[in-house]
């Protein structure tokens, strides 16, 4: 492989078809005369790291601590995942307090001396909001609870929406997004409200990113 060689992924909005090239000239072509996001890098990683994200590269001011917590609620509760302490991913679901309400919809056994729940060894972060986001709906169903939030950008805005790419996921991930895009769907006929917020602010945060 060249040194100079760069790869080109897209996503095209509405279709949601993406992909990786290798040359300019055929992403150019793909997204000629589309509603298009693409960008260049010098690894296929780095390329499909983008796309699994989002494709997202419009800059958004950033807001200050006040304004992140105003916009979170009381009523609300909260998801988190993460890798931290090296026994795989770490599954977290809080109220406004951050208090742990696994107990309320898990067998004791399942959760650990933090009060989380830890999915295998060899899952990765993103599976973690996956399962995350699935239990909320779980707890959301059984007690009424109308809002959820989470600071996964992937997981909220993409996947429990029906948006993803199969081919670079496990069968078992894409039956669980497709299960949790289902959940949602319920979840919010019935009124509910799935919302995004900064890792900074959220009450289930693992604080391992910090």
């Amino acid at each position: 492989m060249s040194k100079n060689q760069k790869f080109y992924a897209y996503f095209i909005i509405g279709t949601n078809e993406n992909g990786i090239l290798e040359s300019w000239a055929d992403c150019q072509k793909k997204v000629s005369g589309e509603k298009a996001r693409y960008k260049s890098f010098k690894s296929l990683l780095e390329a499909q790291e983008w796309l699994n994200s989002g494709a997202n590269y419009e800059k958004k001011e950033k807001k200050n601590l006040i304004e992140l917590h105003s916009e979170l609620e009381r009523e609300a509760i909260y998801f988190d995942a993460g890798t931290g302490r090296g026994n795989g991913v770490e599954v977290r679901l809080t109220d406004f307090e951050g208090n742990s309400l696994l107990y309320k919809i898990m067998n004791k056994k399942n959760i650990n001396e933090f009060g989380n729940y830890y999915v295998a060894s060899t899952r990765t972060n993103n599976f973690g909001e996956l399962v995350g986001i699935y239990i909320a709906f779980v707890y959301a169903k059984k007690y009424g609870t109308k809002i959820i939030f989470g600071d996964s950008s992937l997981v909220i805005e993409y996947w429990t929406k029906g948006r993803y790419n199969s081919s670079n996921l496990e069968k078992d991930t894409v039956e669980l997004i497709k299960k949790t895009t289902l959940m949602r769907n319920e979840f919010e006929k019935k009124g509910g409200a799935v919302k995004k917020i900064s890792g900074d602010v959220n009450p289930a945060d693992l604080g391992f990113h910090k």
